[in-house]
């Protein structure tokens, strides 16, 4: 309590302890009505702001899991596209598409497996476009029938129409659609089939409840009062978050407007803020990433600032406490720091010093003034030149490191540097260690306190037991670091170094996951021949290809490797080429592996035995391009150049991934072009079986209309059809004899010897394995049924 009573006597000698509370007391008051304003005021507008980023995450989340959802569906659609029955039933004719009941039976089959695996799908169905049919899960249907009957939806569609463009899936908008009895709202999406015509011949359906499509968005909107809802390119609703409350329920009935303001900014991104009837509203938009719709988020702004009223409250009170607690904290630290302050002022006046209140000149100063230029006075000097040397003691270390190992410093001078700059050497041998980065740079910040890479190298030195070493570390570039060990050789245990490479390796692998390849040079008693070890390690790092990143290589190791050519003969590169040619991606693997096995031998291998061996891999490459009449810039572009880009992988396994790649791609496109050529082969030998499938018909006979060998026809008939020439034939024939059996009075044998059998019983045997049962049993039953 003498503080206020000890300040006033002396406050024309400018006291800085009345100035201090005065100041601290200042501060204070304005520190808390600063805050309390801010808080005060901007606490809604603060509140509304975060409310909004939180909700754009979630939204995006929203429309995320729908576009992930509808990239599915594609997928879906495209591979239900590709099967071989749905393919093979467009082809069919308006005469002949209802003799092949089987083919629609597995069509059936295939369309309700679909949807037993798929629960978010609740109808599918494929329209034909060349005959009215239309196949469902369940059945075939008439196409009247199907759409006026089966399935039928509240809104007016023209569902016969055939699409005369290509399109993937897309979305047909919302339905209220009534499928066997049970209604529904529905999303419908419809992809046109097969891609491979230039008109379409039919359309894929799928129907999507818009129920599955909330309960996508619903988690998502869970954690604050969100109402989600899409809307299609033509600005009407797809689908929306269920209605949880009253609040979603308002939101829901004004949703026609804020439908109209989104569409009226016309962005694919945004945020407004909206009055509708009375109530202000925060509004989310964000457009699909994968087809043409909008999500929107609103969410009601009395809601966030319900929340921004109690925090004002709160603000204000807190506000309040702090200005009185501040007020009473400051007075006593004021008095806690004056009293250590005023005892030192006595000491320096019983010393002699003159008295603050007798200096004219410096009738200013205050009490800390004077204590500071009394300590200034005594050491100031000192102290200065001191932390000049103290601050560039790192950066001299560092340089005399460097040309040390660059061999710019001479062994007479060596010691007397050393010491001026309190780097010591107090052993007799030397090596040089260089530990190369592997995938990261040393600008890189490996943790979370920004620890020096070259202490935390040197400093492994101390976690050793026993050892005569020392280490000193610098950086080269920002993918090496060059250690000198300074080590006491004769006299040092042999794995010292050893153990010190681990520690290190182990201690980044374990802490921040990064990887050093290391080089190492051998050991020399001079510090002229440091030099020579820095130069030994660099060359053992060029073996890293051999030995493979994160590898530790001592140059005495790669300096015994014998010299020797690598394996490659003329006939393993015939069987590389005729492999890439025919497609066999197994046996080309098989070549390359004995290819790899021959020659990259641990051991036996140099940087530069691989570097001749992939080039020549790449020269058969390009031989097998020349080859087939081609050029590397139509496989792979004109501007890739394998020569380089084989040169550029730094791995070993990343140049046989790279070898492998190229000859697979030179194959693929091989055999893209020949199926090309073989689709149209087939085209000819289907008009010619068409024609001629009631003779004898063989390979051999095909072959000499054709003009191919009867072998080379087999193998393209099975690979573009699935099954060999025989049973092709007798399905042709099989489907003219079930035609003839149902309209004419015919017998069996007569039958099958216009459709081409040899006798009766070969007929009966191929086409009871056809269709399970006997042409006799086929006309009785077809006979019943026209009865």
């Amino acid at each position: 309590m003498k503080l206020i009573p000890q300040s006033l006597k002396v406050f024309k000698q400018k006291s800085i302890f009345v100035k201090m509370l005065f100041l601290f007391n200042i501060f204070i008051l304005i520190a808390i009505l600063a805050f309390g304003y801010v808080s005060y005021t901007q606490s809604s507008s603060l509140l509304v702001e975060e409310v909004v980023k939180s909700n754009y995450k979630y939204i995006e989340q929203a429309r995320d899991n729908i576009d992930e959802t509808l990239t599915s569906l594609d997928n879906l659609s495209f591979q239900i596209s590709l099967q071989s029955q749905i393919r093979r039933s467009l082809y069919l004719s308006e005469t002949t598409w209802d003799l092949d009941q089987l083919l629609f039976l597995d069509i059936i089959k295939y369309l309700k497996s679909v949807k037993q695996a798929n629960t978010l799908i609740s109808d599918i169905w494929i329209q034909f476009y060349r005959y009215p049919i239309v196949l469902n899960q369940e059945s075939k249907y008439n196409l009247d029938y199907y759409y006026e009957d089966i399935y039928k939806t509240g809104q007016s569609t023209d569902w016969t129409t055939p699409n005369q463009n290509h399109h993937g899936l897309n979305s047909m908008g919302r339905f209220q659609a009534n499928s066997y009895g049970i209604s529904s709202s529905v999303i419908t999406f419809a992809r046109t089939v097969p891609l491979s015509e230039i008109k379409p011949m039919g359309a894929l359906y799928l129907n999507i409840k818009t129920d599955d499509f909330s309960n996508r968005v619903q988690g998502v909107s869970d954690p604050y009062p969100a109402f989600i809802y899409a809307l299609d390119i033509k600005g009407e609703v797809v689908f929306n978050s269920k209605i949880r409350s009253d609040q979603d329920e308002l939101i829901n009935s004004v949703k026609g407007a804020i439908t109209e303001k989104v569409r009226g900014i016309n962005a694919g991104n945004g945020y407004l803020e909206q009055t509708i009837a009375g109530k202000s509203y925060q509004i989310l938009f964000t457009s699909s990433k994968v087809n043409d719709w909008k999500y929107i988020s609103v969410v009601p702004t009395a809601f966030i600032t319900e929340k921004a009223n109690a925090i004002r409250q709160f603000t204000f009170v807190t506000a309040i406490i702090c200005l009185i607690g501040g007020l009473i904290m400051s007075y006593f630290l004021t008095n806690r720091i004056y009293r250590p302050i005023n005892k030192i002022i006595g000491y320096i006046n019983v010393l002699g010093r003159t008295p603050l209140s007798s200096q004219d000149n410096n009738s200013k100063e205050d009490e800390l003034g004077f204590i500071d230029r009394i300590i200034n006075y005594v050491y100031y000097e000192n102290q200065s030149l001191r932390g000049s040397f103290e601050k560039n003691l790192p950066a001299l270390q560092q340089k005399f490191l460097y040309d040390l190992i660059d061999g710019r410093v001479s062994s007479a001078n060596v010691q007397q540097l050393a010491e001026e700059i309190k780097l010591e050497f107090n052993y007799g041998s030397y090596q040089v260690i260089v530990f190369e980065t592997v995938d990261f740079s040393l600008e890189d910040k490996i943790n979370l306190r920004y620890r020096d890479i070259l202490e935390i190298v040197d400093g492994m030195v101390s976690e050793l037991d026993d050892v005569h070493l020392g280490v000193r570390s610098i950086r080269k570039r920002n993918d090496k670091i060059i250690s000198l060990l300074n080590l006491d050789h004769p006299n040092s245990k042999p794995e010292v170094i050893h153990d010190f490479i681990q520690k290190v390796i182990s201690f980044f692998e374990q802490e921040y996951s990064r990887t050093f390849t290391v080089g190492i040079g051998n050991i020399y008693s001079t510090i002229d021949e440091v030099p020579l070890s820095y130069v030994e390690a660099l060359s053992a790092l060029q073996y890293k290809i051999v030995k493979g990143e994160g590898s530790v290589i001592f140059i005495d190791e790669v300096d015994k490797l014998p010299e020797s050519s690598f394996s490659y003969s003329i006939e393993v590169e015939k069987h590389i080429i005729n492999c890439v040619k025919t497609g066999n991606h197994v046996a080309l693997h098989q070549h390359l592996q004995k290819v790899w096995g021959d020659n990259l031998k641990q051991g036996d291998i140099t940087p530069e035995i691989i570097t001749y061996l992939f080039q020549a891999l790449v020269g058969t490459a390009i031989r097998t391009i020349y080859e087939v009449l081609s050029t590397t810039g139509e496989i792979f572009s004109e501007s890739f150049d394998l020569y380089k880009e084989v040169n550029q992988q730094s791995r070993l396994e990343d140049k046989k991934e790279f070898i492998e790649w190229m000859f697979q791609s030179i194959s693929d496109w091989i055999q893209n072009k020949k199926q090309g050529q073989d689709n149209t082969l087939f085209n000819q030998i289907k008009d010619y079986v068409e024609k001629n499938y009631h003779l004898d018909l063989s390979l051999t006979i095909l072959g000499e209309n054709i003009g191919l060998s009867p072998s080379y026809l087999s193998s393209i008939f099975k690979e573009v059809t699935g099954m060999n020439f025989v049973d092709y034939i007798n399905t042709r024939r099989v489907e003219q004899a079930k035609m003839r059996l149902q309209q004419t009075q015919d017998t069996v044998f007569e039958i099958s010897e216009k459709a081409g059998f040899t006798n009766s019983n070969t007929f009966i045997r191929v086409f009871k394995r056809h269709e399970g049962i006997t042409p006799g049993q086929f006309r009785q039953l077809h006979t019943k049924e026209d009865l």
